[in-house]
């Protein structure tokens, strides 16, 4: 299981600006050359360092994760993933070192799919039952993005 304080930080608007630099914007909070960093230099990754002391933490656990990230950034942008479950397969065999099969790829396009169905407006949150049922997930997994609609409809009113 992942660390909490690792779980808060991906909604952090710093963890927010230094993801906005992996897919190449600019992010006036943290002063790092995307180039070089993208390059892999060590003094451009020791910024993030300094700036997101939790990343950091991993790091003197032994595991470069702001390379990892910076090397899956590259890999996404040099094979021009146009499929997200293609996209999360690199994710796991870059940050893991584990290769995804096309069966998981396939159960992960799935889910996908699934979450696409998901409408979310100024009536809050509702369930496209139609786009969901043409879905192939488990029927426990489509129960519960309903229930996500329903206890919406009912914490809304």
């Amino acid at each position: 299981m992942m660390d909490p304080k690792l779980l808060s930080l991906m909604g952090d608007k710093r963890f927010r600006c230094f993801v906005s630099l992996l897919k190449g914007k600019g992010c006036d909070m943290l002063n790092v050359d995307v180039e070089r960093l993208f390059a892999g230099d060590e003094g451009e990754k020791e910024k993030v360092y300094r700036f997101l002391p939790e990343l950091d933490a991993v790091r003197r656990q032994g595991y470069d994760i702001v390379g990892r990230l910076v090397e899956l950034a590259n890999r996404l942008r040099s094979e021009n993933v146009s499929d997200l479950a293609v996209a999360v397969g690199v994710m796991m065999n870059v940050m893991f070192g584990r290769n995804v099969s096309e069966e998981e790829a396939r159960r992960v396009g799935a889910v996908i799919d699934a979450v696409k169905c998901i409408n979310i407006d100024g009536d809050g949150v509702s369930v496209d039952n139609e786009c969901l049922n043409a879905v192939d997930v488990p029927e426990e997994f489509k129960d519960q993005l309903r229930m996500l609609s329903m206890v919406n409809l009912v914490w809304s009113a």
